[in-house]
């Protein structure tokens, strides 16, 4: 089959993009790259033959290469948005990653200010010291850094106190019955008080409804992402 043989190295595979918003002002201030495959259900089963087939990194790096220069050619970055990134840990460990990003700094300077490189939840993270440098070296650069999917992910404890990150990333379970779940509340004004104290942005994920807006604005949330807020999509469609 054709994905089993080349979808890798023939990059048969696109992003969409979904926006995140401030809720402040209902502005679009970045979006988060989304791969997307014909050849495949969802981007996890992509991945977890790119592990089958030890070609993981491989397809990781080229899919952030891919985005980054996808949303430069429609002019994103000089509207002053950010483009988040999904990565693997395991990726960032790589030793030709930094080398990638080399690259991409080589050909458009300035541009690190504006990408965020989002690990993703579903990779434990079995050296946080090696990480922990990983993501030093990276901010160097300018990159910015987000933890995925809090309240999901294998280690996410350890991941907001260990990692230098810019944003966490609320998944959308907190999101679920918010409106009358006064345990989510509490807990969601927590990680608001734990990320201010901290100087992290939170973006609770999620956003389906006029009320999740009301009520994640009620509880200090500012940024957001959701299909009430913007559906992933192409290029073409996105504003």
């Amino acid at each position: 089959m054709q994905q089993e043989s080349g979808f890798i190295k023939d990059e048969l595979f696109e992003h969409h993009f979904q926006p995140i918003v401030d809720l402040t002002d209902c502005t679009v201030r970045a979006h988060e790259a989304l791969f997307r495959s014909q050849f495949f259900a969802s981007p996890e089963q992509a991945f977890q033959l790119a592990v089958k087939k030890e070609q993981l990194y491989e397809l990781d790096s080229r899919s952030v290469r891919k985005a980054v220069d996808t949303y430069l050619k429609a002019g994103y970055f000089e509207k002053g948005k950010k483009l988040f990134i999904n990565v693997y840990p395991s990726t960032v460990l790589n030793k030709s990653f930094f080398s990638l990003i080399d690259h991409i700094i080589d050909r458009f300077p300035g541009l690190s200010q504006s990408i965020i490189l989002e690990f993703v939840e579903n990779e434990r993270i079995r050296d946080f010291n090696k990480i922990e440098n990983a993501v030093k070296e990276l901010k160097k650069y300018g990159l910015g850094m987000a933890i995925d999917d809090f309240g999901k992910g294998i280690d996410d404890i350890n991941r907001t106190i260990e990692l230098d990150a810019d944003y966490i990333k609320l998944d959308r379970y907190f999101t679920s019955h918010l409106f009358t779940s006064k345990r989510k509340q509490a807990y969601v004004k927590f990680l608001v008080q734990y990320c201010s104290q901290f100087k992290l942005k939170p973006i609770l994920e999620g956003i389906e409804t006029a009320c999740d807006i009301d009520v994640a604005r009620s509880l200090g949330i500012r940024y957001a992402q959701g299909y009430a807020l913007g559906k992933p999509q192409p290029l073409t469609g996105i504003s």
